[in-house]
């Protein structure tokens, strides 16, 4: 499990240092720095996935984009470089690069070089998993990938490949984090489990798939419907629902935005589902705006699901500091009892103050 990430010259960040937990959130207003630190996470894994991890650092690829040197450069650097450090248990590494303004690839630096076999992160892992925020709408088909499923263990960084996983994968592998198993049903089976977790967003939700043989793609109906009439927030929280039934202890999980197009109860329902995830042992980095999705995690701690020390809220906003506006966080405990140990100006707060205009 990480331990802690240090960001030196980075995007926004002249020296930012996160701490992490079991399950990691990451909470402010847009274009405060929370992308930012999944972004060096990424750019991690896309460079090692591209084999140049103990080169340099690819800003450009199937992960994510960043465009060049210029655009992840502190901008009030005073070095010509930048740095990415990540301790997990007894391990440390540290990878120092070399600012190059209008190269896509930022070069290590020669006496930081390291060897590939050394890594053992969770980021670096065949388990690792990523679910954007820009994930895809309903479709009648999705595409299938054999090399994604079954050597990368990956529902598409996009969740386009959920379906595929489904088909391939749904009847005949068991949910093996036993923390997150739903309690209405003695099923293991991913997919039963997977039907379940659906249902707490749409109840009564029952999904089948459909391989299209010989035309390289798999289908999906919810009760007999054509998907393209059940709206969004199947479609968007479904790969997020199986990446976390799928995930086993030790592996990381990084999701953006896993509320984007639920109803209240079902985002609340989200934050225990993760929730339950992380206290079975899977680490997970969640940017997330909702007050619902919170409260499903504050929730679980009251109720015993997930220990209050295995959660940390990160909070990033903006200061002033002679002169320059400088972005930093705080971070806020969940207590025992659900509550907060503080709450910091702009965290979760814009329900009261439209409760206090209102009234």
């Amino acid at each position: 499990m990480i331990k802690n990430i240090t960001l030196k010259n980075f995007k926004c960040f002249k020296d930012l240092f996160l701490e992490m937990e079991n399950l990691n959130v990451l909470a402010g207003v847009n274009s405060r720095g929370k992308s930012t630190v999944i972004q060096a996470l990424l750019l991690l894994r896309q460079s090692y996935d591209m084999g140049a991890i103990n080169k340099g650092l690819h800003l450009n690829g199937d992960i994510t984009n960043l465009g060049t040197g210029y655009d992840v450069l502190y901008k009030d650097s005073e070095e010509d470089e930048f740095e990415i450090i990540i301790e997990q248990n007894d391990s440390k590494y540290k990878w120092s690069y070399t600012y190059e303004k209008d190269s896509d690839f930022q070069k290590l630096k020669k006496d930081n070089e390291l060897e590939t076999d050394s890594l053992n992160s969770n980021i670096f892992q065949p388990t690792f998993a990523y679910v954007s925020a820009e994930r895809i709408g309903p479709q009648r088909f999705y595409k299938k990938s054999y090399h994604e499923v079954f050597d990368k263990n990956q529902v598409g960084y996009k969740g386009e490949l959920f379906v595929d996983y489904l088909a391939e994968r749904g009847m005949l592998e068991k949910v093996e984090n036993s923390s997150v198993l739903h309690n209405k049903i003695e099923s293991q089976i991913l997919i039963y489990q997977a039907q379940e977790w659906l249902s707490e967003i749409s109840p009564g939700i029952k999904i089948g798939t459909k391989d299209y043989t010989g035309a390289g793609i798999v289908g999906i109906e919810y009760d007999g419907i054509n998907p393209l009439n059940v709206g969004f927030g199947l479609s968007y929280v479904a790969p997020i629902i199986i990446s976390l039934l799928k995930a086993k202890k030790g592996d990381l999980l990084i999701i953006e935005n896993p509320e984007a197009h639920l109803h209240p109860k079902g985002q609340r329902k989200m934050g225990e589902l993760i929730a339950k995830a992380s206290a079975g042992g899977v680490q997970v980095i969640l940017e997330t705006h909702s007050d619902h999705l919170l409260n499903g995690l504050r929730l679980a701690v009251k109720q015993n699901i997930i220990d209050s020390n295995s959660i940390r809220l990160n909070y990033f906003y903006q200061d002033i500091e002679e002169n320059k506006l400088i972005y930093k966080k705080c971070s806020p405990a969940i207590l025992k009892d659900g509550s907060l140990s503080d709450w910091p100006e702009g965290f979760f707060d814009e329900w009261e103050k439209a409760i206090d205009e209102l009234f």
